[in-house]
Order: C-alpha cells, then structure tokens, then sequence
C-alpha cells in the first residue's frame, strides 16, 4: 500500500468500518440466518468452534460458495496458495495429524532441508490444523451446519486466517450497535460482540511488513471502525509499512511465508543441541557400570529440576554475544558439574546456587567456564557444517525444479536465507 500523499506521525493509515469486520461472532450469526434461508436449521448451543476455527469454517464456507457468496471479490483477493510457507507444502493431500513425510520427491526434499526448530515449529502446526480440522467436522454435524469435507481447502483456508487475522486490542462496548450488512446481507444488523478478540479486516491484507515499522491500533468504540495509527511519518510516494512483531525469520517463515534479509531478531537456537548431547551423556554414563544408575538418575533430576524452575529450553545465541547466554551457561554449568566432574547430586546444587548468586566457587569455576565455552563452540562447529551442506544443495538445485514440482523458487531462497544467518551467527561463535 502506498502514501498518496504525506502522512503525518500519529495519522490514522487505515480505518476499516465494524460492517467489513469478519469475527466469530458474526460467523455465527451469519451461519445461523443462512441456514434459516436455506430452510434448515442450525443448533447454536453446538455451536462450540473458537475463534481461529470460526473464521477458518467462514473462509471455507465461502470459498466454496464461489460465485454465490456475496464475499467472492474479497475471497478472490486473497493468495491462491501459500507454497512460501512449509506446512502448506507438508500438510499432505488428505487428513493428517503429522507432517506427511512420505509423499513426493519436493516433500521430503523440503523437510530435509528445514532447521530443526523450524521443523519442529510446523510439526506442532501440523497437530493444531488437524485438531481444528477434526473439531470443525464434528461441530458441523452436531450443529446440521454446512459439513467440511475438502482438506487441501481446509487447510488453505486456516492459513488464511493465521496469516491475516489481527487482534482487536481494546474490546469494544457490547451495548451500543449499529444497523450493517454484518457478514452477510441475510445476517441483519450484526456488531462486534464482546467476547470477540481477532478480526479479518479486508484491505489490510495490502499492508506489508516491516521491522522498523510503528504503528498502535485500536477499536474506535464511538465510530465503530478499527483503526490503524502511525508512529512515524511517511512521504507521499512511500510505501507504508505496519509490524507484524518483533519475530526472527524462522517465525516469519513458518507463519508468514517470508524471510526478512537482515532481521534484527534472528539469533541461533540450541535447544536442539543441547537435547542431543543430555541423550548423548547419559548413554556415556549408562556406560559406566559401577555408576550408572546414580549419576543417570541425577542427571534426570537436574533436568527436571531446570525445567521446573523455567530455566530449561530457549537456548538462543544472539549475533553480538561474547558469552554464551544465562540460560544456556545456568544449565550447561549444573549438567557438567554432574557428567564431568561426578559430584553428588546435593553437592552441585549447592555449587550451582552459589553461582548464581554471584558468591565465590572456588577451582571448580573456571572449569566449568572452560567446559560450558567449549561446549557452545561444539555445537556451533556442528550448526556451521550442517549448514554448509544445505547451502551448497540449495544453491545447486536445478532450476528446472523449482516451481515445477519442486519446491517453489521464493521458499528455496527463504530456506537458503535462513541458512545463511545460522552459518553466520555459528561462525561467529566458533572463533
């Protein structure tokens, strides 16, 4: 969307008025009249669908309807698929509460290639899309609504939502009501209710987004219209931008398809690492004989114990660190003080506590310094050849491939962005 004219700090960019406002409860109550033209009848009190899987069934429904929904211009302005975004890619030709790993050549070629966070990310995707697949199909029957059957439309449908829905922010007052044509000029006068916390707003979907955008949104309760504020001022001739989050790429990837080339979040994570060297260590010391059954189940316990006090996970090595994190040198620190120096259980708490006290440790310190910066420096050598590897199958993929059934060409450069940083930052923490 571009400025047509200067656009002052604090101007509103966009306002959208409450009738073009597609929430769950006008969903509702739009199924509820066309069900009634119809001569049927829908059962509101087995109406349980939340709000992402009510805007997901009304994207369906009307997509659907094609030609005869009254939203056709708008369902014709959205994207025709989302090849950009991995689970639209891995979610499979038919129901499914796992990613689909044994379909075509351009499937497996994908998950191969994804980080393992971000396929760990599309995994969970996968699981809520069929969870909300498989409730909506049951809530349509029980409910004697209009029943989803079509699955690559279902799934179209939720990336939709997920890709384009917004939040309200402050709600509005549910006691003052405008006459609209709502979601459907059969729906009656329908406004906003109360309990309605995400929104699709047509024509927002033009806004773009950018890292350095500021923008505040709200529900403007007296004009009933949501609007969009800027905080910074835009030329004429400009295009505005709003933010869709402070996200690093691998979020924008997997939820909106794109990469950003130098985002000012990315950072590396090591979660992964770190489970696989737990794993690694207690087989070590499974290996021991005389002291495997203690030393493995303290090293469970101290897990747990991490987890517990949240200070397990999120593992993140930000580009400029000269250390390794807190998080990451708390667990690393406790862990080693068992599965290297074999201390009591009782006894490396103790040491741990005093650490993060900031109290003296004695000897045993800076051996755990040594132990935790070679560590990070391990799995950073790993992260670095691993994504060598993918960047030089990336780059060598036959162009002939691409978007032609293969992966398409934009999400094989998103992929090869995203390698790019982690061999970056990986680098700079193996020097």
């Amino acid at each position: 969307m571009m400025a047509t004219r200067d656009i002052s700090q604090g101007e509103d960019v966009v306002r959208v008025p409450e009738r073009l406002l597609i929430t769950a409860s006008k969903v509702k109550q739009a199924m509820l009249a066309r069900a009634a033209v119809d001569g049927g009848s829908i059962q509101s009190n087995r109406w349980d669908l939340s709000e992402h899987q009510s805007l997901t069934y009304w994207v369906y429904v009307e997509a659907e309807l094609q030609e005869h929904s009254e939203w056709y211009s708008y369902i014709c302005s959205l994207p025709r698929d989302f090849a950009s975004i991995p689970l639209f890619v891995l979610s499979g030709s038919s129901p499914s509460g796992t990613v689909d790993t044994s379909s075509s050549g351009c499937v497996q070629w994908v998950i191969a290639h994804l980080p393992h966070p971000l396929r760990q990310r599309v995994t969970e995707q996968q699981h809520r899309l069929f969870g909300d697949w498989s409730h909506t199909r049951a809530s349509s029957v029980v409910s004697r609504s209009r029943p989803v059957t079509n699955w690559r439309l279902y799934v179209w449908s939720w990336l939709v939502v997920s890709t384009r829905c917004i939040h309200l922010g402050r709600r509005p007052s549910s006691t003052r009501h405008v006459h609209s044509t709502g979601v459907s000029s059969s729906s009656g006068a329908h406004s906003i209710g109360s309990q309605d916390n995400i929104t699709l707003a047509p024509m927002l979907d033009l806004l773009n987004h950018n890292e350095h955008a500021s923008i505040s949104t709200l529900f403007d309760s007296d004009r009933r219209e949501f609007v969009i504020k800027t905080n910074r001022p835009f030329k004429a001739g400009q295009e505005v931008f709003i933010s869709y989050g402070p996200h690093d790429n691998l979020f924008l990837l997997a939820e909106y398809g794109f990469v950003l080339e130098h985002n000012p979040y990315q950072h590396l994570e090591l979660d992964h690492a770190a489970e696989l060297w737990v794993a690694a260590a207690k087989a070590r010391m499974q290996g021991l004989r005389r002291v495997a059954p203690a030393r493995a189940a303290d090293f469970d316990a101290l897990v747990d114990m991490l987890k517990q006090r949240g200070l397990w996970g999120d593992f993140a090595l930000l580009p400029g660190d000269t250390e390794p994190p807190y998080r990451l040198q708390s667990a690393l620190r406790l862990l080693f003080a068992v599965e290297q120096q074999g201390a009591p259980l009782k006894r490396a708490i103790a040491q741990w506590e005093r650490w993060r006290r900031g109290e003296p440790e004695g000897a045993e310190s800076n051996v755990l310094d040594t132990a935790t910066s070679s560590w990070v420096r391990a799995a950073c050598q790993g992260l670095l050849s691993v994504s060598a590897r993918m960047l030089n199958d990336i780059g060598t993929m036959n162009h002939n491939d691409l978007d032609n059934g293969g992966p398409s060409a934009f999400l094989a450069h998103c992929m090869h962005t995203v390698w790019l940083e982690i061999s970056a930052i990986a680098a700079h923490h193996c020097a």
